[in-house]
């Protein structure tokens, strides 16, 4: 593994401890997700799904709910402990496993369905791994890719670093800021989508990669808040796209 993705791999391992599921931020935030999911997934018997970049497994768990034989994959392995960890509360069956993104360890026409979420702006080849995705499904399976325009502007607010840390001093949130700041400004130049990704620019990589019928998600009828603690009034929303093979 390059530095890079090794830093990756680092701050998500030490994310994974204060990385919250959605019912945590609120059940109406969870019914959403589901809702979307599972519509835009279709069906789920005897078909098998993957999760690029699960975290702690959440899409995961929605998707497994819904009869999917699940795989969840991501770089960091103590996100993927939790995943496990979780899991086995919940009585599903999933097989999450350490891996990278852009170079995915499976055949050719593996799954029927592959989601993404939050994942896009951290690759340092977004177009490399959406042709390995593209790849890794079987012909007439479904993407569904969820990300947005973060504003992750760390260069232009470092000075805003020990402020914010003083008035919150030893609150998550503070730490957070500067352990992101500490692992990801070194890595700017690297990530092409580091400050996030626009809608259209997901859809341009999706047709790049091969897929079609790219369409977007509905936000404001199924999303009656916004899953990320900013005014979607204000601030540029998340988006959800997907497209078939």
């Amino acid at each position: 593994m390059d530095k890079v993705k090794t830093r990756i791999e680092k701050y998500w391992n030490w994310r994974s401890s204060s990385y919250a599921l959605d019912v945590e931020k609120s059940p109406e935030t969870e019914k959403a997700w589901d809702t979307t999911i599972k519509t835009l997934a279709k069906s789920g018997q005897n078909q098998d799904a993957l999760d690029i970049g699960t975290g702690p497994g959440q899409l995961a768990f929605y998707l497994a709910d819904a009869g999917f034989n699940v795989t969840g994959l991501d770089i960091s392995s103590q996100m993927i402990a939790s995943a496990q960890k979780k899991a086995k509360e919940m009585q599903l069956s999933i097989d999450f496993r350490t891996g990278d993104a852009e170079h995915l360890d499976f055949a050719d026409n593996s799954f029927d369905v592959i989601v993404s979420r939050n994942l896009i702006w951290t690759l340092p080849n977004p177009d490399l791994a959406l042709k390995e995705w593209y790849r890794v499904l079987k012909p007439g399976g479904r993407i569904i890719v969820s990300d947005g325009f973060w504003s992750n502007q760390t260069w232009r607010r470092f000075y805003e670093i020990p402020v914010n840390l003083v008035k919150g001093l030893f609150q998550m949130k503070s730490r957070i800021s500067l352990r992101f700041f500490l692992h990801y400004a070194s890595m700017m130049k690297d990530l092409p989508l580091y400050e996030g990704v626009k809608k259209n620019e997901v859809q341009n990589l999706l047709q790049g990669a091969g897929f079609n019928e790219i369409s977007s998600w509905d936000i404001g009828k199924y999303f009656r808040s916004n899953p990320y603690e900013f005014d979607m009034s204000i601030m540029p929303s998340f988006f959800i796209v997907y497209a078939d093979k």
